[in-house]
């Protein structure tokens, strides 16, 4: 059994990750339009043309953890070594110059270099948690806590952000130093995560080599998508998690406008979104209880259904009546985060499942595909928060938009999101891997080592 000690030191590795992400999910695309001055239209072509690179960047980042042999571990030598540059890569993000058209190409670089570097951080991160415990409910603890600290990071970003930005006379420069001060918090606990993992060298398995070390990576793509096709179970929950995800991180893109033109009061995105992360905490809190009632994908069921439900009724909510609006759009996050913290939480059950029928254990491919359905949830939450922002007649910096435009708005908050979950919902119904099978796939595992040790023997 992990301590806590050691759970939330893993975790601290999440909340560095998410000062950093939700910098760029919560404020990026705002901060291209209505500081920067780039066009919607123009930063949606630029999420796509990042998420394009990263179809053929995070594969080969997967096979790369699968293969790293290094004295610091598999996981852990990445966090050592590219946190730091991801941080810079973080500050460049909000750091667009006046360079009239130059600025979309900085833009464009800057945005897939950040990340490609924050591919180098997260799925070697992520893939620790298969390795830490092979007790599915201990990896949902471990996942629960996980989430609770990217929560804290939430916090601190959605609340932090305006009024930091706000205490310098020009935004361009208030939105540089904000990135910069949560780079360098982001810093220290990558470092400290790096620190409190230290027992995954010691406990590192080593694992079987099909392949000659000169294998050329677009053979091992090919071996390792002939797998990844095995994994039934993988597969459905990366679909599902990436619609998912979607509906949350639409959600999330969307609210600085919705507070700023729709509430008409942009200093209440504080407020707003401390509510709705104190919802997700107590979200996480209460997953552990309800998994041990409901099974993984039941609780994820009833976590979308609230989702749904809360989304619902928030679309009728008057504007100008904020208490309730903020209940609202707190009972709706409590369904949004046990959706996405169960799709982490589900995922190491299928590195046991992919090691069954593959018989090789890849956590860094599998986890690549998972990152990789984040990353492609942040640009088509971009994108439709964009593209409805130019069809509803948006325009950036305006004191107040119009009635078609803060209709569209609202439409990314409600509608758009409870049909993501709904799409979800109907894929993960699909999903065969419950905690009876698990254990059979486990009992199996195991009988195939002892064999294996019996003739070596």
């Amino acid at each position: 059994m992990l301590s806590k000690r050691t759970m939330a030191g893993y975790a601290a590795g999440d909340l560095a990750n998410n000062l950093l992400f939700q910098m760029s999910l919560l404020y990026l695309l705002y901060y291209y339009t209505d500081v920067a001055g780039i066009s919607p239209g123009v930063v949606g072509i630029i999420f796509l043309i990042a998420r394009i690179w990263d179809g053929v960047n995070d594969p080969i980042m997967g096979i790369l953890v699968d293969r790293t042999e290094s004295p610091h571990g598999r996981g852990r030598v990445f966090i050592r070594y590219a946190s730091l540059p991801l941080a810079a890569a973080t500050v460049l993000l909000f750091s667009v110059p006046s360079l009239g058209r130059g600025k979309v190409l900085f833009a464009g670089a800057t945005y897939i270099l950040w990340g490609m570097l924050y591919t180098m951080v997260s799925i070697p991160y992520a893939s620790m948690t298969a390795e830490m415990s092979r007790d599915p409910q201990e990896r949902t603890k471990i996942s629960s806590v996980r989430m609770l600290f990217m929560l804290f990071g939430v916090i601190i970003v959605a609340v932090a952000t305006e009024p930091v930005t706000g205490a310098f006379s020009r935004p361009s420069r208030g939105y540089t130093m904000t990135a910069l001060f949560y780079a360098l918090l982001a810093s220290l606990f990558y470092f400290v995560c790096f620190r409190s993992t230290s027992f995954l060298v010691k406990n590192q398995r080593a694992r079987p080599r099909t392949r000659e070390k000169g294998a050329g990576s677009q053979t091992l793509l090919r071996e390792q998508g002939r797998g990844l096709r095995k994994n039934g179970p993988l597969l459905i929950l990366t679909a599902a998690f990436l619609i998912g995800a979607t509906a949350e991180y639409i959600r999330e893109t969307s609210v600085i406008y919705f507070v700023t033109y729709n509430m008409g009061d942009s200093s209440l995105m504080p407020l707003f979104m401390g509510v709705v992360v104190l919802s997700m905490i107590l979200g996480n809190l209460a997953l552990p209880a309800v998994t041990a009632r409901l099974d993984k994908k039941g609780a994820y069921m009833a976590g979308a259904l609230i989702g749904v439900a809360g989304s619902a009724v928030f679309h009728y909510i008057p504007y100008d009546r904020p208490a309730v609006v903020l209940a609202t759009a707190a009972f709706s996050s409590f369904g949004f985060t046990v959706v996405s913290t169960l799709g982490w939480a589900m995922l190491p059950d299928t590195v046991e499942y992919g090691e069954m029928v593959n018989g090789e254990r890849n956590e860094g491919i599998i986890y690549s595909l998972f990152s990789f359905s984040q990353k492609l949830a942040t640009a088509l939450a971009g994108g439709i928060v964009a593209l409805t922002l130019e069809v509803t007649g948006y325009i950036p910096g305006a004191a107040q938009q119009g009635a078609a435009a803060e209709r569209g708005i609202q439409l990314t908050l409600t509608y758009l999101p409870i049909i993501c979950l709904a799409l979800s919902m109907i894929i993960l119904n699909f999903y065969n891997l419950d905690r009876e099978s698990y254990g059979r796939i486990l009992r199996e595992l195991e009988e195939r080592r002892e064999e294996k040790r019996s003739c070596e023997g």
